[in-house]
């Protein structure tokens, strides 16, 4: 039995035994290696390789950022920003919910982390002025997903290292395709919220006046993305420096500025900011492991060719890859399925005429489906514990939300200039 067939094999044997993914995909890939008699020595080579870069440094200090910011009050002040912006619009709560998700998403770089520091106080907001507890969790677990579009996305930092492209050049692609989730999830939200007749955010309206008050009041959570994005685009600092800087500002801003970080706070941020990198970490390298050794095999390489000989229209090829990424989603954890998916996929996606930068913020788009679709959606699971709601209702909920988030993911995909534009404009791609 050759080597690829055992490592499958032992792959599915030990998720059915309840592995963890990342454990199971580590072990999969030693045993391939055992039964083609590779030294194991070269595990610890394939995991010193995947730890030793420097931009994996940005994923900690990006978690602890948006961590300390949500704890230092900027979440708060957002929200209240927010209502503002969003006046007399039906279902104005569901609309400030988005907002904010997508203010917050420019700091935090994480879905579920966006989920759950907007979540936490919308979603009980919402309940309370008569939103059904399944569309208030709906509306927080697909706007939370938005963390990983617009930038900085941790995500989008897993897959630059994994395909070597720019990091920057994936920020900049990121933001037009963010702000389009954003602004479909908002015309699917108001069109339920009004059928359903849901209160205004602010039932005094939006005027210059009110909103300069709540920009001023916001003005330190506003000024955050500012800095952090501003100067990854101007060069003024790379994205590990950027993470740096963004944890020194939340921390002035806490400290200084509104005076609620404490030391057990600053603690407990820094205990789930090392819990959460050393998932990451155990997860690149068993996924480092199995890229070495699927292209030891030539995996990729036959894959690739199978797809490309099979289906020889290009637009058939990039539905298929979509409607993978789609499905595995739903299955697979995000880190893990960047990491194994990534080698295979992105060969086929380049012969079909797109660009590695396109194909990686589609990939964080269906990734960010994958966040509020059953049965491994981790959004889903945070709304649901916040709202008290059952998995089930939540995604039945969440459905015209999720079509409306494939219909922008189709868009990114057969008009490249969505996410291209803009790294052409600076000079990042060709």
């Amino acid at each position: 039995m050759s080597a690829p067939i055992i490592l499958t094999l032992a792959f599915l044997l030990f998720l059915i035994l309840g592995v963890p993914v990342a454990v199971s995909i580590g072990l999969a890939a030693v045993a391939g290696m055992i039964v083609a008699g590779i030294p194991l020595s070269y595990v610890v080579q394939a995991a010193y390789s995947a730890v030793n870069d420097f931009l994996i440094i940005a994923v900690p200090m990006f978690v602890l950022a948006g961590v300390l910011m949500e704890k230092g009050g900027l979440t708060q002040r957002l929200i209240a920003f927010s209502r503002t912006l969003v006046g007399r619009s039906p279902g104005g709560l569901a609309s400030v919910t988005i907002v904010a998700c997508t203010f917050f998403a420019a700091i935090s770089g994480s879905g579920p982390a966006t989920a759950a520091a907007i979540g936490s106080i919308m979603i009980p907001t919402m309940i309370k002025e008569g939103y059904h507890k399944s569309f208030a969790a709906a509306i927080t677990s697909n706007a939370g997903g938005i963390g990983v579009v617009i930038p900085p996305s941790i995500p989008m930092i897993i897959y630059g290292i994994t395909a070597e492209v720019s990091i920057t050049g994936l920020f900049i692609a990121g933001v037009i395709p963010g702000l389009m989730l954003a602004v479909a999830l908002t015309a699917v939200s108001r069109y339920i919220s009004a059928r359903r007749g849901y209160a205004v955010a602010n039932p005094e309206g939006r005027s210059l006046k009110r909103i300069g008050a709540a920009a001023w009041e916001a003005r330190w959570a506003l000024l955050a993305p500012v800095i952090i994005l501003g100067g990854i685009y101007t060069g003024i600092f790379t994205v590990t420096e950027a993470s740096v800087v963004a944890v020194l500002y939340a921390l002035f801003v806490g400290i200084f500025i509104y005076r609620t970080i404490t030391l057990p706070g600053f603690i407990d941020s820094m205990s789930y900011a090392v819990r959460l990198t050393g998932v990451v970490l155990f997860v690149l390298v068993s996924g480092r492991l199995l890229g070495r050794v699927l292209t030891i095999f030539q995996v990729p390489q036959e894959f690739s060719a199978f797809m490309i000989a099979t289906f020889e229209d290009p637009v058939v090829l990039v539905l298929l890859i979509i409607a993978l990424l789609i499905f595995v989603g739903m299955w697979m954890e995000t880190l893990t399925q960047l990491i194994i998916l990534t080698p295979l996929l992105l060969p086929v996606a380049v012969s079909a005429g797109i660009d590695p930068i396109q194909f990686g913020i589609m990939f964080v788009i269906a990734c960010e489906i994958g966040y509020s679709t059953p049965p491994l959606g981790v959004n889903l699971f945070v709304a649901s514990e916040i709202s008290n709601e059952t998995v089930e209702r939540v995604s039945k909920a969440a459905l015209p939300l999720i079509a409306a988030e494939i219909v922008v993911l189709l868009l990114v995909t057969f008009i490249p200039q969505l996410s291209l534009f803009l790294p052409r404009l600076m000079g990042l791609v060709q």
